[in-house]
């Protein structure tokens, strides 16, 4: 069933911009409109990686998932799940073949997985572009979507996440770690020395027990933090809460707590560990104990 919506210009001040859930995406004649399409069709292709000298992968898509998952075979590949929506079938076939799909090096062991248009796009077209990813887990990556859930799994470098819809899982050691999605969960396993998690709606699980000294910042507007600390693991905590509960099973010493805050020192102590969320409980557990 085909959905449209022509709003006249004269009205555009008396309407709420986030009315109906509609997104306005082209001009015309004074007006603007939008259209849902009618038929959506899919492709799915798997590209080989090369692996000499690879140090780091960069994904981008607008409206997609990403999945990375270490390969300790030595095989490397991309899976590329292509859907787009048309009019027509006919439509949706040339925006589908439209799609470009780049799996490109940028130099200094960089490799670059992306998608543009291949032709001016029609404002009837839709995408979306999903990766699926197997590589050997030392490197770098940096992936990003607008729309869509990312995992990522055993990454031993860098690790970058963002999304702006989508609910993030992230397991990586070594490196510095970095998520943030607008909206969505965030569930991280990390052991390395620099975490940084952020979400403005969703809940945060993140497992640290096998950390040693480690930093950071851990926040959300709206949702619960649950964090696992181990017997090594060492920081200077300081939970902020501002309408919720915080509770700490691990032992801190040094510490003081106020309304809505709670600081110590975990361990051997070390660099800051800010975590905080404006509508949820955090607890803090020892999984060690």
């Amino acid at each position: 069933m085909k959905t449209s919506m022509r709003i006249c210009c004269a009205w555009l001040a008396c309407l709420p911009l986030w009315a109906s859930g509609c997104v306005i995406v082209g001009v015309g004649d004074g007006c603007w409109s939008w259209s849902e399409p009618s038929v959506w069709i899919e492709s799915m292709e798997e590209r080989p990686l090369d692996t000499p000298g690879l140090t780091a992968l960069e994904v981008r898509t607008h409206n997609g998932s990403i999945d990375f998952q270490s390969a300790s075979d030595g095989n490397a590949s991309v899976k590329i799940t292509k859907k787009a929506g048309g009019e027509s079938q006919q439509d949706a076939e040339e925006a589908l073949a439209a799609i470009n799909v780049l799996v490109e090096s940028v130099g200094d062991g960089k490799t670059r997985i992306s998608w543009k248009w291949a032709v001016p796009k029609k404002a009837r077209w839709r995408a979306d572009v999903s990766f699926a990813i197997r590589a050997p887990a030392a490197l770098n990556l940096d992936a990003e979507t607008h729309n869509g859930a990312v995992t990522a799994a055993e990454v031993s470098g860098d690790l970058r996440i963002v999304s702006h819809n989508g609910k993030i899982n992230a397991r990586s050691s070594k490196g510095k770690l970095y998520v943030e999605t607008h909206n969505g969960a965030l569930d991280a396993t990390y052991a390395g020395p620099e975490v940084n998690l952020n979400t403005h709606n969703g809940a945060i699980t993140a497992d640290l027990s096998q950390c040693a000294a480690v930093a950071g910042s851990i926040s959300t507007h709206n949702g619960a933090v649950r964090i696992a600390v181990g017997r090594n693991t060492a920081a200077t905590l300081k939970l902020q809460n501002h309408n919720g509960g915080i509770d700490c099973e691990a032992p801190l010493s040094d510490s003081r707590k106020a309304k809505g805050e709670l600081t110590g020192k975990l361990g051997t102590g070390g660099g800051t560990l800010h975590v905080e969320t404006h509508n949820g409980a955090i607890r803090v557990k020892n999984a060690a104990g």
